[in-house]
């Protein structure tokens, strides 16, 4: 297992996972794509390595999950973040969402190309 030091002092990585202020990133990578499951609280404290993590250049055509489900608080900077992925991946990119990110996205009238699950 490697454990090194990823983004500032408040944030460590076990191999892919990622332990933020906040927060842990998850991340299960295969042949065909990588799965991200994020818990805690993504906001403007930790959106910078949020988005560091969930955009490390996956290669065109991989599927990528981003599993937010065990979010308990989704700030606005955390919806740039999945907009761009959105951006990017489109309709390779499959969102798990749960009460946190819904109401961020009601509220900002967000309608993401990915497909979105509960």
């Amino acid at each position: 297992m490697t454990v090194s030091t990823f983004n500032a002092a408040t944030t460590t990585t076990f191999g892919d996972d990622v332990v933020m202020l906040g927060g842990i990133i998850s991340v299960e990578r295969t042949d065909t794509g990588v799965t991200y499951r994020v818990t805690g609280s993504v906001d403007l404290s930790n959106a910078s390595t949020f988005s560091e993590v969930v955009t490390r250049g996956e290669e065109d055509g991989q599927t990528v999950v981003l599993d937010l489900s065990g979010v308990d608080f989704f700030g606005t900077a955390a919806l740039s973040v999945v907009a761009a992925l959105d951006a990017e991946h489109g309709e390779n990119l499959t969102l798990v969402v749960g009460d946190a990110v819904t109401r961020v996205m009601g509220a900002a009238r967000w309608q993401p190309t990915a497909r979105v699950t509960r």
